[in-house]
């Protein structure tokens, strides 16, 4: 008879693994489909920057509009540099909170404007429970501060 309880308990030795696949993919995706284009190509006068900082600043009744342009620049950067940090597994914790906060603010974007909400939604769970789980074993935070951090612990 089959023990699928030894199999469960077994296949925690592949978390690192999971991790590392759950940070590239949606990173990379994250960087190609959306961040490259608003960080690479702002627009004039940064037009793209102001539209994108529009969506946070909308729903406080016109007291932020000044900050539109910082706010774009922000998701912005979220979408590409952020991206690519979580990619590599570079400050992974703060930077998939970036991204998990910009997709939330596009997922509340899209319910009360156009389109759908479901890809916002995707990310940001993705990126929350990278947030939230770390970045793994296979990550330049892990070659940088984790094995420091225990030699510290050591002395």
């Amino acid at each position: 008879m089959i023990s699928y309880r030894k199999i469960l308990l077994s296949l925690h030795k592949y978390n690192d693994i999971s991790l590392l696949i759950m940070r590239v993919l949606p990173s990379y995706y994250m960087f190609i489909n959306h961040g490259w284009s608003k960080i690479a190509n702002p627009g004039v006068n940064y037009s793209k920057w102001d539209r994108y900082g529009t969506f946070f600043t909308k729903h406080f009744g016109g007291f932020l509009d000044f900050a539109n342009i910082p706010f774009g620049f922000m998701a912005a950067f979220a979408e590409s540099i952020c991206a690519v940090m979580i990619l590599i597994g570079f400050f992974t914790q703060p930077a998939a909170f970036m991204v998990a906060f910009t997709m939330l603010i596009a997922a509340l974007h899209h319910i009360t404007g156009t389109g759908s909400p479901e890809n916002a939604w995707i990310y940001f769970s993705i990126f929350i429970a990278i947030f939230l789980s770390g970045p793994g074993k296979y990550s330049l935070d892990n070659f940088l501060f984790i094995k420091k951090n225990k030699l510290n612990r050591l002395q």
